[in-house]
């Protein structure tokens, strides 16, 4: 077996210096520290995960806690692409990765306890119910923490812009003649909250009166909420001439309500969805929405993650994440301005 002094030797240094560069130390020279990787990598050199834990104190171990609404786990069309540019990210640096929960063979135990009983060096959350006494509670402990949407005082997050989100999509609406504009938002978390702001602030800006009718409660990525959104919509004396609707899964599904009932998309109203994921180019006509940049908000989080354990310091670093407005076939101007 390739120890670290086979190749301290072929590469004519001290095991200090070969240690410090396979695990990224800062003082190690960075050509030199490229040697020494090249060199364990042509020898074939595994490290002792134990001794390196043991060396550094840290397990190189990161704790993921997802639990989204919709109880679609790690199949959630837009969190897969987060979790899954967090995973590759901390692989990249030499971590592994963890899932959070509350039961561990068999034994039920609070987050906090679940990130002790694993010596997680560091955690990231997204999408849950960041008001829940236990994720409160883990936020507030030793262990480093960034959040994935969501603001709070004591941990750093990572967020999409929402507020400016929203703010574009209903300002482009505005843009093409719309003023009876609905947005049937998700489930009641920070995020909505943040849209709805947006929301507002497009129409307060446009000088169209906000009305309560103009909200109409929905669940993100749930089939049935959004078909019943559309009901509710439909049993109006005037129907709106756009709707917004959370997601790009919900829009098309609400698409579909609309058209079983005889509606034309866009002819009759607009629609908009927001994410920006694949299926919204798979339709006909293309999907309104907003995309979000699902990549960067996974790998700021984790590089984030690592700098804060590997620094052993908390703060409450807010990173923002923009957007990108995605015109498509499903909106167009209302028949009044045709």
């Amino acid at each position: 077996m390739v120890t670290i002094y086979d190749i301290a030797k072929a590469c004519g240094c001290s095991s200090a210096t070969v240690s410090k560069a396979l695990n990224n130390y800062p003082d190690v020279n960075i050509k030199t520290k490229e040697k020494i990787k090249k060199k364990a990598k042509e020898l074939g050199f595994v490290p002792n995960l134990q001794a390196r834990a043991l060396s550094t104190k840290r397990t190189w171990n990161i704790g993921v806690l997802f639990e989204d609404k919709s109880n679609s786990g790690l199949t959630h069309y837009y969190f897969s692409q987060v979790l899954q540019a967090v995973k590759e990210q901390a692989e990249e640096k030499g971590y592994d990765i963890t899932f959070i929960s509350k039961n561990l063979g068999g034994v039920d135990m609070s987050y906090l306890e679940h990130c002790n009983r694993r010596n997680i060096d560091g955690v990231v959350i997204a999408c849950i119910d960041f008001k829940d006494n236990q994720v409160q509670e883990l936020m507030a402990s030793k262990i480093p923490v960034v959040v994935i949407d969501y603001d709070s005082e004591f941990v750093s997050a990572i967020m999409s812009d929402n507020v400016r989100g929203l703010y574009e999509l209903t300002s482009y609406l505005i843009a093409l003649g719309h003023r009876d504009i609905v947005y049937a938002y998700g489930h009641e978390v920070y995020v909505t909250e943040e849209r709805i702001r947006g929301f507002k602030k497009a129409l307060d800006e446009a000088g169209i009166p906000f009305t309560e009718d103009m909200l109409v409660k929905s669940r993100y990525s749930e089939k049935q909420a959004n078909i019943d959104a559309v009901e509710e919509i439909l049993k109006r004396e005037k129907l709106p001439t756009a709707v917004l609707f959370p997601d790009d899964y919900a829009a098309i599904w609400g698409i579909n309500a609309f058209r079983n009932h005889g509606v034309k998309i866009p002819e009759d109203i607009s629609v908009a969805g927001f994410d920006g994921v694949e299926i919204g180019e798979m339709i006909f006509p293309r999907l309104t929405t907003i995309k979000q940049n699902t990549v960067r908000l996974g790998k700021e989080a984790s590089l984030k993650c690592i700098q804060l354990l590997e620094s052993k310091s908390k703060d409450n670093t807010k990173i923002t994440v923009g957007i990108e407005l995605i015109p498509g076939g499903t909106a167009m101007p209302p028949k009044t301005q045709m």
